[in-house]
């Protein structure tokens, strides 16, 4: 036997070697040297995410160390894990350098600024767990009840902005969720598959169960600091050579259940089976009608809600177009119930907002969109009323036409009073910024008509005075002409502009890039020329389609930011101007070297009214005036931030003002 043994050992080796000379031919020679000159790579990890991963009194276990594992054999290197509490902070060490790779981790827009991220190598379901008596949900995402996650998660992050609705409520980790779900505090927690599962079947059976899914699934990775690609590479190509065994041999390791047998093989077993039988329907009986007791408190609760919400419900039976109303419905016109019992709820409504509620009511019926009108009603004491009415049809015939309609409706009087204030402020502040923006350009136009009014004034003096000592030619006579007409055709041209400024735009066109650009400095030309200050362009598209004169105000309002900033400054002053374009969008980049905005300072820039000049010298509507224009007019974001650049191999700090423009606004 041992002769047999030692005659496939040089085989056995051999068949290794070769394996790993296969990898090694994989990685370029700049990945070995990488490999070679960092023997030990440093591991952040979430502390407490099983069965992914956890720190066990300094020791990483769980799936994510058994994949690290099968890399570190193939690249031949040790990777550290570097302890850390929670999960956040392990996401600050990155931020810090202090490790250089993430086990398990997804993108996101925020970590994509210190990290990047390789292929996924798992991919996982998102759940929602509650407890037992709770009913199974076909759509999570229109639960309406409080839902731990854990804080600082990436899908935390994404189901926020992907659905503002729901109340989802942050907690620490996946134990404080789950036992807070467990003690009634939270209604349910959404976390991964794997990690849920593990941790009811850990902790909770008979307790907690999964009641519901996300269609979503999420691809999870490694994450790499930022200043180490070629190990964003190695990875890549490590990832891709873990074998489909090995995945199953892990998650068989951390995601397998096992099951106990039963015997079958005595008749004392059979008849205790009987009895369990025979309990659990009995069980079945007795949970059917606590459900059913469980329906009437939600129904009761329901009714506490709708009184105390102060709505008034409606039932429309279409046929017969009656209504049945609460006393609710009637109070907010200012009656009883019993005084409109009678009349038809329609004559309420005012006759130039019938269209409305007719016009909604029909795109529901014929399946376009749920029932939603805002319209006004005529009150008891003559009062308007504005109500916000939402509705769905609760029962058809057999030829699928509407039977009967119900919902509800809310007094919102308040609240449109309020929004018509905030329209007719923001109106009077428009009409400032204009007046604002006409100073401006008045001022400027000021100082462009000096030199040629200088020119027609020396004109006409040398012209008559030459003319009074028979000292005039008829070649000067036209010289002085010339200057003349020049001069006017000049004055002339910067009246129209300054007319055309004002003009409203009534549809977006295509414009010439260079041309907006440089009509937006034109009015601001004396001020650039005075204060030395030399403006960079670098225009990337010949054309873009917008609102003229709107982009116009807006870019003007950023120029005469940067000019005032750059009048503290000594020494060279640059207006930096990038126009591109992405698939969907229009970009603009205005960029000065005045030093940047004071941090306390940066996020009140566009609030109305703020300013941090002198009250002779600013209202602070501008840029409020130009976020109003980007985001309402054009549908567009603008953001502003500091920046450090180098041009001219000289290295500055400056406002940065982007401005993004959907393509099809």
């Amino acid at each position: 036997m041992k002769k047999i043994i030692y005659f496939f050992i040089p085989f056995f080796v051999t068949f290794l070697t070769a394996n790993n000379n296969n990898y090694d031919t994989k990685l370029t020679k700049e990945e070995l040297v990488f490999l070679k000159n960092n023997k030990i790579l440093k591991v952040c990890i979430d502390p407490n995410w099983m069965p992914f991963e956890k720190n066990l009194n300094g020791k990483h276990i769980g799936m994510t160390a058994d994949y690290l594992k099968l890399i570190e054999n193939k690249l031949q290197i040790k990777m550290e894990m570097i302890p850390t509490k929670t999960w956040i902070e392990s996401l600050n060490f990155g931020k810090e350098k202090k490790c250089d790779i993430f086990s398990l981790v997804m993108e996101t827009p925020e970590r994509k600024k210190f990290l990047n991220f390789t292929k996924a190598y798992l991919e996982i379901p998102l759940v929602l767990a509650t407890k037992t008596n709770e009913l199974f949900i076909d759509d999570i995402t229109k639960v309406n009840r409080n839902m731990g996650i854990v804080k600082g998660y990436a899908y935390a992050e994404i189901l926020k902005k992907a659905y503002p609705h729901l109340n989802l409520v942050y907690v620490k980790d996946i134990k404080e969720g789950l036992q807070k779900v467990n003690e009634e505090e939270l209604f349910g927690f959404i976390g991964t598959l794997s990690t849920v599962g593990y941790h009811i079947q850990k902790e909770y059976i008979g307790h907690l169960k999964i009641v519901g899914k996300f269609d979503q699934k999420w691809n999870l990775g490694i994450g790499v600091r930022k200043d180490y690609p070629l190990l964003l590479s190695i990875l890549n190509k490590s990832i891709e050579e873990i074998s489909y065994e090995d995945h199953q041999n892990i998650l068989n390791k951390w995601l397998s259940i096992k099951y106990e047998k039963i015997s079958y093989k005595y008749l004392v077993e059979v008849i205790i089976i009987f009895f369990v039988v025979l309990a659990s329907i009995l069980f079945i009986n007795r949970k059917l009608k606590n459900e059913i007791e469980k329906r009437k408190k939600v129904e009761n609760y329901l009714n506490r809600v709708i009184k105390g919400a102060k709505l008034g419900i409606w039932t429309w039976y279409v046929k017969e177009n009656t209504n049945i109303i609460n006393e609710r419905w009637a109070e907010i016109i200012g009656y009883t119930k019993e005084e409109i019992k009678d009349k038809n709820q329609f004559s309420f409504i005012l006759k130039e907002d019938l269209k409305i509620v007719e016009q909604a009511i029909d795109n529901h019926i014929r399946g376009k969109k749920d029932y939603e009108a805002c319209f006004r009603m005529r009150a008891k004491d003559g009062s308007i009323k504005w109500i916000l009415s939402n509705g769905s049809i609760v029962k058809k015939d057999k030829n699928g036409n509407p039977l009967i309609m119900a919902g509800i409706h809310q007094d919102i009087t308040e609240n449109k009073t309020l929004e018509l204030e905030l329209k007719n402020q923001n109106e009077f502040i428009i009409q400032q910024s204009r007046q604002a923006a006409m100073g401006e350009m008045l001022e400027n136009i000021a100082h462009q008509w000096r030199q040629p009014l200088s020119i027609i004034t020396t004109s006409a003096s040398g012209v008559k005075i030459k003319s009074e000592l028979s000292d005039l030619s008829q070649e000067q006579l036209f010289e002085f002409m010339d200057q003349i007409l020049t001069s006017g055709m000049y004055l002339s041209q910067t009246i129209e502009d300054f007319r055309n400024f004002f003009k409203r735009d009534k549809n977006p066109t295509i414009v010439d890039t260079y041309e907006i650009i440089n009509k937006s400095l034109q009015f601001l030309k004396s001020k650039i020329i005075n204060r030395e200050i030399v403006i960079v362009q670098d225009i990337k598209i010949d054309t873009i389609f917008v609102y003229e004169n709107e982009l116009i105000q807006a870019l003007i309002n950023i120029f005469t930011n940067a000019i005032d900033a750059l009048e503290k400054i000594e020494g060279k002053r640059f207006i930096f101007i990038v126009v591109k374009d992405t698939k969907d969008n229009y970009i603009i980049k205005i960029r000065d070297n005045a030093e940047g905005i004071d941090s306390k300072v940066l996020p009140r820039v566009f609030d109305p009214y703020f300013t941090t000049k002198h009250q002779s010298q600013g209202t602070g509507i501008g840029l409020y005036m130009t976020k109003e224009i980007i985001e309402k007019h054009f549908l567009g974001k603008i953001e502003v931030l500091n920046e450090d650049f180098i041009y001219n191999n000289v290295q500055y700090t400056g406002a940065c003002f982007k401005i993004k423009i959907p393509k099809n606004g």
